[in-house]
């Protein structure tokens, strides 16, 4: 058999290709009327499972089983397990499953006692599902105008939204408090019920902070061949860069940072031997040092003047320095409910002058490594 070197190098193109790319986790968002996204305009766009699969930027497969009007409960007319919306869910072979029902039940309070129940059974449906898929019980959203629904919002608060944690903690689901991210504002519930745009967007980005620090990290491997920067490497960098300048755009940058293009002024820097002590920051863990995104940085800077694309993180260990930085700062990345991105080696809290600063340096650190 013989082969064109165009083709050869088709093939290798197309292995690399495949080599990094990853399957989405698929989604199955089940609910009511506020999942569906009743009232909203295009809400095959901004309902909140639409916005979610946005705010994922290709991590997630989002299905929206939202049908309007139903319930957890099962004798209402109404219930959702009813529906075929509900056969689609369970048919569809999801990662995670997200499901927020609950506000209909209130319509039938003589059945309260019943809800725990029937959700419980509803969460087991899905965990019993040959996939093993991951469910989150999302607490419910509230009603408008807060003044005269006061005593309804008293039994979600009260009744309905302990009832959810108790489930979830009887059967392993983890919970997404969306009823304390979701002020109750008129804007946000128009008709005093369903959200509008901006709230399905409260909504979505809640959703997507406790699925992104449960889903894995995106596993990019830097290639062990000289060559441009993988596409899909180079989208997850460009997608980061664009998570954190949206971060740092709302928050006043400390005195006195470091300029990576000076760590070096005083050194020569030949080949990557130079910087071999630096190297480990290409794999591994980014942890435990203040000064650990400065040091990437910095490292980008010496490693970009040198112009070797390849390094050895061992004799027999070679890797393109680029693509495992961006690596590195890709997975290590943090969200916050805005769809914002940060870094903090030290502490999960965003809101310290130690997170901007690394972030900052993060962002060099990135620019750098992406390049032209």
């Amino acid at each position: 058999m013989r082969f064109s070197l165009g083709g050869v190098f088709s093939l290798l193109l197309m292995m690399s290709t495949l080599a990094h790319a990853q399957g989405p986790a698929q989604v199955a968002c089940v609910g009511d009327s506020i999942t569906f996204g009743d009232g909203i305009f295009w809400r095959a766009r901004h309902s909140y499972p639409a916005v979610l699969e946005q705010l994922s930027n290709g991590r997630l497969k989002v299905r929206n089983f939202g049908v309007n009007g139903t319930t957890a409960l099962p004798r209402t007319g109404r219930a959702w397990e009813h529906t075929q919306a509900a056969q689609d869910a369970l048919a569809s072979n999801p990662d995670w499953v997200i499901i927020m029902l609950g506000i209909n039940d209130l319509a039938f309070p003589e059945q309260a006692d019943r809800y725990p129940g029937a959700l419980r059974a509803l969460v087991q449906r899905f965990q019993n599902l040959p996939g093993k898929p991951n469910v989150f019980l999302c607490t419910l959203t509230p009603i408008a105008p807060a003044d005269r629904q006061a005593a309804v919002n008293r039994t979600i608060q009260q009744v309905m939204n302990p009832a959810i944690r108790a489930v979830a903690q009887e059967t392993g689901a983890g919970v997404i408090d969306i009823s304390a991210a979701f002020p109750n504002r008129p804007e946000l519930l128009p008709d005093g019920l369903h959200p509008s745009p901006e709230g399905a967007k409260i909504i979505a980005q809640t959703v997507w902070v406790a699925l992104e620090a449960a889903l894995p990290k995106p596993q990019i491997q830097a290639a062990p061949i000289p060559g441009p920067v993988a596409i899909s490497i180079r989208n997850e960098a460009q997608a980061a860069r664009q998570r954190a300048e949206r971060w740092l755009a709302d928050r006043t940058l400390p005195d006195n940072l470091p300029d990576p293009q000076t760590a070096w002024a005083e050194r020569e820097l030949r080949s990557p031997e130079d910087v071999a002590d630096w190297l480990p920051l290409l794999d591994g863990p980014l942890t435990g040092d203040d000064d650990v995104y400065e040091r990437c940085a910095a490292l980008a800077v010496a490693l970009a003047r040198i112009g070797h694309e390849r390094v050895f993180l061992a004799p027999d260990r070679p890797v393109i320095w680029r693509e495992a930085l961006l690596h590195q700062l890709v997975i290590h990345q943090r969200m916050d409910a805005q769809g914002g991105g940060y870094w903090n080696p030290t502490a999960a809290d965003p809101n310290t002058p130690a997170a901007t600063r690394a972030t900052w340096c993060a962002l060099q650190a990135l620019t750098t490594a992406i390049g032209p």
